[in-house]
């Protein structure tokens, strides 16, 4: 981040270069004062009433040897300097009554301050204050903390002002986890959640867009503070209509800003998964039938088919309704999307299938809805060997973790995991937002096909009769779905299948 601090230094520029070491700070200039101290005088007010009420007695100000008034004290920090920073903590103790009278709140501090608290973000116990009312008054509830600003100032100690938030942080303590919901090492971890802002430290305008696009799945509100005079503070002004709306909140030294992005409309789509007529006269709003194995299909049904495009269609028989999800990850968007079955549907009451409402605001507390699972009478693997013989599973399942250890290793100790549970999320069906989506095709094709081609190559699966056997390879890529859940940080919301008979 390119946040540089603008200071007057009060004090030996030597000393205090040398307490920042690699910490860039601008010093605006070189500001000294004589008043009370030299006269021997130090008061200990009580309340902020009576410090408010000191006048102090030939309080004279010198900028670069020069002296000048109050007034345009004021003014250089009005803009152009942040802080008057004190290279000893013992003079900005002995002049905190001569600066409050001249009201100019929370703008001196030790350099102790400077480097600790202020050392990445304008600092302000107020500001901090303002931003936890913003956070109320804009029924903000979810907040992921970018850049850790809380642990860089006191108010990790008051959760209570704040609503649940997630934090960004490298290096913390464990009293800090009593103010963060939860924290993650880095962007990437928390990459498929969704809250309701970022907060997001100030940083040049360039910086600040890349931060917005990386962050792009996480918010369509960005909370951020820039100083007065600063270059994002100019960059919000003049790009106004790059954004959907943003609003300007009043604060010391600058303004909280809470931008909304323009988004691209949001759509929700299902994909019901058939072989076959699937007498789906009405469906609710946000479903298609997709045909799947169309390319090789003996009648046709009016459905949408998954041979268009780029797509794998003529594997349908032996990796069944992958096939039809190989084609909406490669020829579709939809903000929410989803996979069912002819057969099987979720629902919430038993009765009704689930409707693009019900779904869209489950996926508001939860980032993906499955199969409810269940326990069994044996394992994953038991009853694959069962059904399609030990001898082809096993040799199949071998090739898989081949594939897997050399696509995809990260994961091979779970889909072994997996494989010897007795429980798992069924069916291949689930309702989700984009980029988890597209974050699970990404893994799952960056090895089914090849795994399915090695099949192909390695066994006579093609000469097999039997759909209980040439089905192997879908059967066991109907596990990979608890497979990469069992290695991502989702919330997860089971729910229960609503089968249909006699089609």
């Amino acid at each position: 981040m390119s946040y540089i601090p603008r200071i007057l230094l009060c004090g030996e520029e030597t000393s205090f270069r040398d307490a920042a070491g690699d910490m860039a700070v601008e010093i605006i200039g070189k500001i000294s004062f004589t008043g009370s101290p030299e006269r021997g005088e130090n008061y200990l007010f009580t309340t902020p009433e009576d410090v408010f009420a000191y006048v102090p007695k030939d309080l004279h100000i010198f900028l670069n040897g020069e002296e000048i008034s109050a007034d345009e004290l004021r003014k250089i920090l009005d803009g152009g300097a942040d802080y008057i920073v004190f290279d000893d903590e013992g003079e900005f103790g002995a002049r905190n009554n001569d600066l409050h009278s001249l009201k100019i709140f929370e703008r001196f501090i030790p350099r102790e301050t400077l480097f600790r608290q202020a050392r990445h973000n304008f600092y302000s116990p107020q500001n901090l204050q303002t931003l936890a009312q913003i956070l109320r008054d804009e029924k903000i509830s979810r907040v992921l903390d970018v850049d850790a600003l809380f642990i860089e100032t006191d108010f990790f100690m008051f959760p209570d002002k704040f609503p649940d938030t997630d934090g960004i942080v490298k290096n913390y303590e464990p009293i800090h986890e009593n103010f963060y919901t939860r924290i993650y090492d880095s962007l990437n971890d928390c990459r498929f959640k969704i809250y309701d802002a970022l907060l997001i430290n100030e940083r040049l305008p360039e910086e600040f867009i890349d931060v917005l696009i990386e962050t792009n799945d996480l918010a369509e509100r960005i909370l951020t503070f820039a100083r007065k005079n600063s270059a994002l503070e100019k960059f919000l002004a003049t790009n106004v209509n790059v954004f959907e709306k943003i609003l300007r909140f009043p604060a010391i030294n600058g303004n909280w800003y809470l931008i909304q992005k323009r988004m691209p409309p949001k759509d929700f789509c299902v994909y019901v998964v058939t072989h076959k007529d699937a007498k789906l006269e009405t469906l609710p709003e946000g479903y298609k039938v997709i045909h799947a194995g169309h390319a090789q299909a003996k009648e046709e049904f009016g459905y949408i088919g998954d041979d268009t495009g780029d797509n794998i269609s003529r594997l349908n028989l032996y990796l069944n309704e992958v096939t039809a999800l190989y084609w909406v990850w490669k020829n579709t968007s939809h903000s929410t999307i989803g996979l069912n079955h002819y057969r099987r549907f979720f629902t919430t009451d038993g009765e009704n299938i689930l409707s693009t409402r019900e779904a869209t605001e489950l996926l508001q507390d939860y980032d993906i809805i499955v199969a409810e699972n269940k326990l069994a009478r044996m394992s994953v693997t038991c009853w694959q060997k069962l059904v399609s013989g030990g001898d082809l599973e096993q040799f199949v399942s071998n090739i898989f973790k081949k594939h897997i250890a050399l696509k995809q290793h990260d994961y091979l100790n779970a889909f072994e995991y997996v494989a010897e549970t007795y429980t798992g999320f069924q069916y291949e069906i689930f309702i989700t937002r984009q980029n988890i989506f597209n974050a699970y095709c990404e893994w799952l094709f960056s090895f089914i096909i090849d795994v399915t081609e090695e099949v192909f190559a390695k066994t006579n699966i093609k000469q097999i009769d039997n759909p209980r056997k040439y089905r192997i390879i879908s059967f066991i890529t109907e596990r990979l779905m608890t497979v990469w859940l069992w290695k991502n940080r989702l919330r997860i919301k089971k729910l229960p299948v609503l089968f249909r008979k006699g089609v």
